[in-house]
């Protein structure tokens, strides 16, 4: 017995004669159907291979000593820029007062027509010095390193380190050379954008705009001088109402947008805070297409507001507020220690997109050929009984 007979026994998959094979017309139509179907199996196989979807993992976030970037947008429609100071702190310690790099200031009309985009104070355009030994005096007040007060800034700076109130800016001769007053005068009907980052500690703060010059009195106490606008604020009707044009904690992720984005809030009274509690998740985003990883923060918000004249809140009847504070707006932030990293994944490898294939082909065809077999066995017998 050669070797061909004994592989011969081993096929599974026996011949039928050319001569023996019967071809039908439901049979080629069964076949059409059965081909338009694999098709279109196939092709789902295909493009469910090729979906992209999105897994979450949640890990404790391990990262020490880093600094957050807080991206934020802010209109005040009445309120100048002069007016207002950006201050952030946080339990650690840190305080950056009435901070100014990277941010910048768009003084606007009322009706948000841009008047100038500024990045300085007021003494952008200081005068001149009389002479190059002159040392400007500080009028009783704690001097600088360099123990002189050459501009306007620097006399507010002296007094707000010994913690004194300015009156009448006119009275300082580097304010009324600088003409100081007479350019706070001429932004008193304005409005004001303020767009920029700040870089923080990854510890519990705030950061908040409130208005006046800020300073650190005794004890370290956070102190904002309001005799500016407490004086003019309800003459010029100045007030905290604010539009958050976009805020966010971190790198832009596509399809994520913050949930205080557009955020707009409306008082008429002067003196009323406005709170915010954010709550913030450190997330990554990683990508199919080998594009760098996105590291930046989702938060979740919630918002408290009252007038600093306190008693009965007008939509809570049986809430009292209490009375004082500084009028502003305040963002409160804390820290998760929960990271979230969300992972882009096919829905099903190739090894799958294969077996479901083959899977799909293999089934369509055995049913397939049970349907022929029935529709021929069917036919044969009817044909069979009208020959009887």
């Amino acid at each position: 017995m050669g070797k061909g007979t004994s592989f011969r026994r081993l096929d599974a998959f026996a011949k039928v004669a050319e001569d023996a094979r019967i071809r039908t017309t439901s049979g080629g139509l069964v076949t059409l159907i059965c081909f338009a179907l694999i098709s279109i199996l196939v092709t789902s196989e295909f493009l469910d291979w090729r979906r992209i979807t999105e897994t979450t993992e949640l890990v404790v976030d391990k990262t020490r000593g880093e600094r957050m970037t807080i991206h934020l947008n802010l209109t005040f429609p009445h309120i100048p820029c002069s007016m207002l100071s950006l201050d952030v702190m946080d339990v650690s310690g840190e305080t950056q007062i009435d901070l100014k790099h990277e941010m910048k200031k768009r003084r606007e009309t009322r009706d948000g027509k841009v008047v100038a985009i500024e990045t300085a104070s007021l003494n952008s355009e200081a005068a001149p010095l009389p002479a190059e030994d002159y040392c400007g005096p500080c009028y009783g007040a704690t001097p600088p390193e360099s123990g002189c007060c050459n501009t306007c800034d620097d006399v507010r700076d002296a007094y707000a380190r010994s913690g004194w109130a300015i009156g009448d800016l006119n009275a300082f001769e580097q304010c009324e050379k600088e003409h100081y007053k007479d350019k706070l005068e001429q932004q008193v009907n304005e409005g004001c954008t303020i767009a920029g980052s700040i870089h923080v500690n990854k510890v519990q703060g705030n950061f908040h705009f409130a208005p006046g010059k800020s300073y650190s009195g005794q004890g370290g106490q956070h102190i904002h001088d309001l005799n500016e606008f407490g004086k003019r604020a309800p003459e010029k009707q100045w007030d905290f109402s604010h539009t958050i044009n976009e805020m966010r904690f971190g790198d832009r992720a596509d399809g994520y947008s913050g949930p205080l984005d557009g955020t707009s809030k409306s008082t008429t009274d002067s003196f009323y805070n406005y709170v915010y509690f954010i709550k913030t998740v450190a997330t990554r985003w990683e990508f199919l297409s080998g594009k760098e990883p996105i590291e930046t923060n989702q938060y979740s918000v919630t918002g408290h507001e009252r007038s600093l004249t306190g008693g009965l809140d007008p939509n809570e009847p049986h809430h009292v507020h209490s009375r004082g504070g500084i009028p502003g707006v305040f963002f409160s932030y804390d820290i998760s220690p929960i990271k979230v990293i969300n992972r882009e994944v096919r829905n099903k490898t190739f090894g799958g997109f294969l077996v479901g294939s083959c899977a799909a082909v293999g089934g369509l065809l055995a049913m397939a050929t049970m349907l022929d077999r029935g529709v021929w066995e069917t036919q044969k017998r009817l044909k069979d009984k009208k020959t009887l």
